[in-house]
């Protein structure tokens, strides 16, 4: 029977002739008359014919390798018409609940959900005990990782004990340090923009290329802060009176030539509750950038030098070709 059987190309010539409308009769007929004209039996023809209409599917995929199978049988399935995936998800789907997985499936995420507060504040517990036992060493593996974990989480560091700890690089921006104590720390490029260190201690500390744009820093101990070339632009300075021997001023990168490349000055633009008083306490205070009426009022220029932190949009180190230094207005000016 198959050896008589016409081209399939033959066949989907056959079944355009026959009558595709309302009247059933005439299509009746037409299967009868192609079905005949072609040797077939007229079940068989009628079943073929019923299923012109079918869209294409490639070929079962026979991946050479095993490890392509699940990217051969995925665009398989990607390239499915839309009614043979719904099906094929649906029948997936009966077979999946018969064998149980997805019943299993959904327990295990709803106990995943249930548990994920547990799992959260055991993390949170595991990051403190790293912070703490850390408390009176200066470099602490893992400790500048479990604090920008914990300030991801949002969880406040307010008391945070770091004292003469090396913080530097450290990320956290928008913490919460609030009455911390990091007295002696090493802050460098340390960013702590929009930081709460409200009544924190920072004396002795090293905040150079410090970002610290919209920090607050009301009642804060800055005494003997070393400031140069950071960014203090929007930060707020209320009750502010310690900043007996902070030092602002300037840092300078050189290129392998010995020239200076580049300058960055500590930047008060735009901060809060600063003085002239206040900021006169400061060693190096004339080479920060100030507003152009603060400037007035310190008695100086108006206008600012463009080498102020926090401004430069390029800012690139290179280790093997520059190097920085602390530099003083006057080495600048001459």
């Amino acid at each position: 029977m198959t050896k008589n059987l016409p081209a399939i190309d033959d066949l989907r010539e056959s079944f355009n002739r026959v009558y595709d409308g309302p009247d059933r009769l005439q299509r009746e007929y037409d299967l009868v008359v192609e079905a005949e004209r072609l040797g077939m039996p007229l079940d068989t023809y009628r079943r073929l014919y019923e299923l012109r209409g079918e869209e294409h599917i490639d070929p079962y995929p026979k991946p050479k390798k095993w490890w392509h199978a699940p990217g051969d049988w995925g665009k398989w399935v990607w390239h499915l018409p839309l009614k043979k995936k719904l099906a094929l998800g649906k029948k997936g789907i009966v077979k999946l609940i018969q064998s149980g997985v997805i019943i299993t499936v959904i327990i295990a995420l709803g106990r995943y959900m249930w548990e994920a507060p547990k799992r959260e504040k055991l993390a949170h517990y595991q990051a403190w005990q790293i912070i703490n036992s850390a408390a009176g060493q200066k470099t602490s593996g893992g400790r500048i990782e479990a604090l920008q974990y914990l300030n991801k989480d949002r969880v406040s560091l307010g008391g945070l004990d770091a004292n003469g700890a090396n913080l530097s690089g450290i990320k956290l921006q928008n913490a919460k340090l609030w009455n911390a104590n990091l007295s002696g720390a090493n802050l460098n490029d340390v960013n702590f923009s929009g930081v709460n260190l409200n009544g924190a201690n920072l004396s002795n500390a090293t905040l150079i290329r410090a970002k610290l744009g919209g920090a607050h820093l009301n009642n804060a101990n800055l005494n003997g802060a070393k400031f140069v070339g950071a960014d203090l632009s929007k930060t707020d300075l209320g009750g502010v009176n310690n900043l007996n021997g902070a030092i602002f001023g300037c840092r300078a990168e050189f290129n392998n030539k010995g020239e200076i490349d580049k300058t960055y000055c500590t930047n008060l633009k735009s901060a809060y509750n600063i003085t002239p008083e206040k900021i006169k306490k400061v060693v190096d205070w004339e080479s920060a950038c100030y507003d152009p009426d603060f400037c007035k009022e310190l008695g100086l220029p108006s206008e600012n030098s463009n080498n102020c932190a926090g401004e430069h949009k390029k800012y690139k180190r290179s280790f093997s070709a520059l190097k920085a230094i602390d530099i003083k207005p006057k080495r600048l000016k001459g």
